[in-house]
């Protein structure tokens, strides 16, 4: 089988506005992640039923055109949904843009019958998706080589190696990535995976400082069989950059989330510390009207999602730059505003700051980016 990318085009799906979904998404945020958050980041639960009951609001689809509760399929609205969540758990918003790539991948691809078998469960979460892409994208940037390599078998391929830290994963749940071919490392294939099929085995090996409840493994792929039916496309060709300007914005809702917390964590500190405050850079009206603008800025790109242009992909990497830099600044600016209280092991301040982090060495990271920057700027 031969399977490339397309875009769909958008329908009317519903009559829901952009607000009354949105506040449908903040209620159920409100009510299933702040009593949570605290465990799920310190303790390592994965939050398994708050995934399930945020895709039944529809935080999975609004990006997605047969499953949007929208008038239309938007990448901003999906940013603002996820915004939401991570402005109560970075961890869960982490999730919920593992989910919301893996539905991007299928949005995108020719093989409909793939699609057909797996968006639908990934939009309402009935469904768990990761999305294996670190290593593609590192490799694509020259950082590492694949890691995954496949040999052709009668029906598709058979895949041996070691993919890193994957993320949104358990027994049962799919996940993309990259394929290379063993004999011919030009021909790459895109492809859907299930955890526990044979020879794909999942594998907790590192401990992290802060979003252990992300579900984030090792798999190890030993001679697993991946079926033609599972491909998202062979070869890739230029398919895998045609996603990315997607998938790329989509990643801002979890920074922008971590600087809408830390807005709120500056004003409560205002409330006893207003008159010391007062002589701080910057204070939450900032981060306000950057987050606001950056929003904007986001809407503006996310009309043109699959857009391969040199110069529409400089502005989406320098958006997704401003945001983790923002979300950098506006921790450490909490953390400031708080004092030593924020200081202490367990505050509400701590896990912002090591949120914060996450947002800036996530794939592709601020080295990263600003690698893929200057080769942009050079041509």
């Amino acid at each position: 089988m031969t399977a490339g990318l397309a875009s769909l085009p958008a329908v009317v799906a519903t009559s829901i506005t952009e607000a009354e979904y949105l506040a449908g998404v903040r209620a159920r945020v409100r009510q299933e992640l702040p009593t949570q958050a605290g465990a799920i980041d310190r303790d390592g639960i994965y939050p398994r039923s708050q995934m399930a009951e945020l895709g039944r609001v529809g935080v999975f689809s609004a990006h997605l055109v047969e499953h949007t509760l929208l008038p239309r399929r938007d990448i901003a609205t999906a940013v603002k949904a996820m915004a939401a969540v991570g402005s109560e758990c970075m961890s869960t918003a982490f999730c919920t843009w593992c989910q919301d790539a893996s539905g991007w991948y299928l949005e995108n691809t020719q093989n409909n019958e793939l699609r057909l078998k797996l968006q639908h469960g990934i939009a309402t979460g009935s469904v768990m998706a990761g999305t294996g892409m670190s290593n593609p994208m590192k490799t694509l940037a020259g950082f590492e080589g694949f890691k995954l390599k496949a040999q052709r078998a009668e029906g598709g391929y058979v895949v041996s190696g070691v993919l890193p830290w994957v993320s949104n994963l358990g027994q049962g749940h799919w996940f993309a990535t990259v394929l290379q071919d063993a004999d011919n490392p030009q021909h790459l294939m895109f492809a859907m995976v299930k955890c526990g099929q044979p020879g794909v085995e999942i594998r907790q090996n590192a401990k992290f400082i802060a979003l252990e409840g992300t579900g984030t493994y090792s798999v190890l792929f030993r001679r697993a069989f991946i079926a033609d039916e599972m491909m998202l496309a062979d070869p890739v060709a230029d398919d895998v950059k045609r996603i990315l300007p997607g998938v790329i914005l989509l990643q801002t809702g979890m920074g922008l989330g971590v600087v809408e917390a830390c807005e709120g964590l500056m004003h409560e500190a205002n409330r006893t510390s207003a008159k010391s405050n007062q002589y701080l850079p910057r204070g939450p009206s900032y981060y306000q009207e950057r987050r606001e603008a950056l929003l904007a800025d986001i809407g503006r790109l996310a009309a043109s999602p699959i857009e391969t242009a040199p110069d529409f992909m400089r502005q989406v990497l320098e958006t997704r730059l401003a945001v983790s830099e923002l979300a950098l600044d506006a921790a450490q600016s909490a953390l400031l505003h708080t004092g030593s209280r924020g200081y202490l092991q367990g505050s509400a301040i701590s896990r912002r700051l090591r949120e914060s982090y996450f947002v800036a060495i996530i794939t592709p990271s601020i080295r990263h980016l600003r690698k893929e920057l200057a080769v942009l700027g050079r041509h």
